[in-house]
């Protein structure tokens, strides 16, 4: 059975426990899911910018370093008003030194365990900083 059929079969008793026609919908997201999700988009955008940049200037000697700047002044900025120094720091770590021009991906390790930290996607950077901020 698909979930379209189980969502019908659903609908049909409800509308037989209520004795009236009723509609159901998807759940909408909470403002914690979207700030999650355009957090993510905003790191997934600047990675790219960023690595497009960096592509100019290595393969075709054109530096659009000062051109981006000011955007990059003003999403930090931004960054400024909603978080601490400690999570811009990771940020930053994520957006421009975990990637390495040569292939290699560093990777985050607590000091006290010796664990590797999960640190590969926007995800785990949106989940880190959730972490800390609890911490504080």
């Amino acid at each position: 059975m698909s979930k379209k059929d189980n969502v019908k079969k659903i609908k049909s008793y409800i509308d037989d426990v209520l004795g009236t026609k009723s509609s159901l919908r998807d759940k909408l997201p909470s403002k914690k899911s979207r700030e999650k999700e355009l957090f993510c988009e905003v790191l997934r955008n600047l990675q790219f910018v960023n690595g497009r940049t960096l592509g100019m200037k290595h393969d075709y000697k054109i530096n659009m370093m000062d051109y981006d700047d000011p955007f990059y002044v003003a999403l930090e900025n931004l960054f400024q008003l909603n978080y601490t120094q400690e999570q811009r720091n990771l940020i930053n770590w994520w957006l421009y030194d975990k990637f390495l021009p040569t292939g290699e991906i560093l990777i985050l390790t607590d000091k006290a365990e010796g664990d590797v930290i999960p640190s590969d996607t926007p995800e785990d950077i949106w989940d880190l900083i959730q972490e800390q901020k609890k911490k504080s």
